[in-house]
C-alpha cells in the first residue's frame, strides 16, 4: 500500500520518530478510509501502541452511523490485541482532527484521502489541511 507520511507542522514539538506508542486514526468509516483503518490497526498491533479512533459528524444522522462504524473498528482492533478507544466529534472534519491531534498528542495520525480526477488535487482538502498543520507525523493512505 502506498502511503505518504509528513513531518509535524512547524513549531510543533517533535518526538523520536522510531517508536510509535499512540496512533490516532481519523476516519469517516467509508471506502475512502478503509485502507487507513487497516494501516492504523496494523501499526498499533506491530508497535503495541494505543489506538484512538476519531470520526467527525456534521449532523445527528451522520453521528449515529459513525458511532456504529467506529465501534466496529474498535472491536476489530481489540480482537487484534490493541488497546483501542473510539469517539465521534461534531464539526468541521479538518478542524476537529487537528484539535484532537493537538489535545491527544499522538505519535502518528493516520487518515485516508479520497481519489481525485484532477491531478493538481492528489490529496483531499481535509488531508491537505491536516498534513499542513498537525503537531505530529501524519500518514495519508490513498483510497
Amino acid at each position: 500500500m502506498l502511503a505518504m507520511t509528513t513531518a509535524p507542522a512547524s513549531g510543533a514539538p517533535t518526538a523520536t520518530p522510531s517508536r510509535i506508542h499512540h496512533v490516532l486514526l481519523a476516519t469517516n468509516v467509508d471506502k475512502a478510509s478503509a485502507g487507513a483503518t487497516e494501516e492504523a490497526i496494523e501499526l498499533a498491533t506491530e508497535n503495541h501502541a494505543v489506538l484512538q479512533i476519531l470520526a467527525v459528524a456534521r449532523n445527528h444522522r451522520e453521528r449515529v452511523r459513525l458511532e456504529r462504524g467506529t465501534a466496529g473498528i474498535r472491536e476489530r482492533a481489540r480482537a487484534a490485541g490493541v488497546t483501542a478507544t473510539a469517539f465521534v466529534w461534531h464539526g468541521d472534519p479538518a478542524e476537529s482532527i487537528l484539535e484532537a491531534a493537538w489535545s491527544e498528542r499522538p505519535d502518528l495520525l493516520v487518515l485516508g484521502a479520497r481519489p481525485h480526477r484532477d491531478l493538481r488535487r492528489l490529496l483531499g482538502s481535509v488531508s491537505a489541511r491536516v498534513a499542513a498543520a498537525a503537531p505530529c507525523r501524519v500518514m495519508i493512505v490513498p483510497a
